[in-house]
């Protein structure tokens, strides 16, 4: 069994703070075009925490993206994930709340 991989441990610049933090991206999702590479957050996949035992019920809560609005760096405030209710795929990987990816709501 393939390991599953979870919150991106990178570090990033955060213009609030004006220092590196850690990615907002909660899970790892592989890109099609690169395996390795977080469609999210664009980390390789080494920056990943690895999950060796988990769950296989995952229910995605609050979003953690950072919106810069106005020059300030605001969390968004959406609650909960809601899938997308649109044609193929692809649209259920978007929040209907926020337009947010599913990678950066907790899980």
């Amino acid at each position: 069994m393939e390991g599953k991989y979870a919150e991106c441990k990178n570090y990033h610049w955060d213009c609030e703070e004006m220092t590196n933090v850690t990615d907002g991206c909660q899970e790892y999702m592989a890109s099609e075009s690169d395996p390795l590479a977080c469609v999210v957050c664009g980390c390789h996949r080494i920056f990943h925490r690895k999950v060796t035992g988990y769950r296989w019920d995952v229910v995605y809560t609050k979003c953690h993206k950072v919106h810069d609005l106005n020059g300030e760096c605001k969390v968004d405030g959406c609650r909960e994930f809601f899938p997308g209710a649109g044609e193929g795929s692809e649209a259920a990987l978007f929040c209907a709340t926020c337009g947010c990816h599913k990678g950066f709501h907790r899980n």
